[in-house]
C-alpha cells in the first residue's frame, strides 16, 4: 500500500510556473486619484490562465517618485470572460465593476517615494481575463508605472 503524499510544497523548488507578465503598464500612465470614485485606468491586454496555475502575486511598481498617504492602496480587478474572451464582465475606465476588487495591494505612506508593493497567493481561476485599476494612492507618473504578476501552484 502506499503512502499519499502529506507535505505540500511550492512548484518550481523557489521559482514561479509561469514567467512574470505585465498585466498593465501604459494604462496606468497619469493615473488620477481616483478617492473611490469611478476613476479607472483603460483595460489591460487580455491574458489567459491556460496553465491553470492557482495562484499568483501582484506587484505593482510605482513609475518614480511619489508622495502618498496612510492608507494609500492600488485595486485591480480581474474582468472575466466565461466566452472564450468575447464577452467580458462590465469595467470601464469611467466605470468600476459591481463587485470588489481581486486584489488590493496596500502602498506604503511617504514623501518622494518610488513604491513597489504586493500581494502573494490571489487566487487566480482558469479562463480569460482582462485587468482594470483604481488608483487610491496618488496622481501615478506619466511613464514606466506597471502591475505585474507571476502563476504558481503548490506541488507535492
Amino acid at each position: 500500500m502506499t503512502t499519499p503524499a502529506s507535505d505540500f510544497l511550492w512548484e518550481g523548488g523557489g521559482t514561479y510556473g509561469v514567467a512574470v507578465a505585465n498585466l498593465l503598464t501604459t494604462e496606468l500612465n497619469s493615473l488620477a486619484y481616483s478617492a473611490g470614485g469611478n476613476t479607472l485606468s483603460t483595460l489591460g491586454n487580455a491574458f489567459q490562465n491556460t496553465n491553470a496555475r492557482i495562484y499568483c502575486d501582484i506587484e505593482f511598481l510605482a513609475g518614480g517618485g511619489i508622495t502618498t498617504a496612510a492608507g494609500a492602496f492600488l485595486e485591480v480587478w480581474f474582468l472575466r470572460a466565461l466566452d472564450a474572451g468575447s464577452n467580458y464582465e462590465d469595467g470601464t475606465a469611467a466605470l468600476a465593476p459591481g463587485r470588489g476588487a481581486d486584489v488590493i495591494i496596500p502602498v506604503r505612506a511617504g514623501t518622494n517615494i518610488t513604491p513597489r508593493a504586493g500581494m502573494s497567493q490571489v487566487v487566480l481561476p482558469p479562463g480569460y481575463f482582462k485587468p482594470i485599476a483604481r488608483n487610491q494612492v496618488t496622481t501615478l507618473p506619466a511613464s514606466s508605472n506597471i502591475v505585474r504578476y507571476a502563476l504558481y501552484s503548490p506541488g507535492y
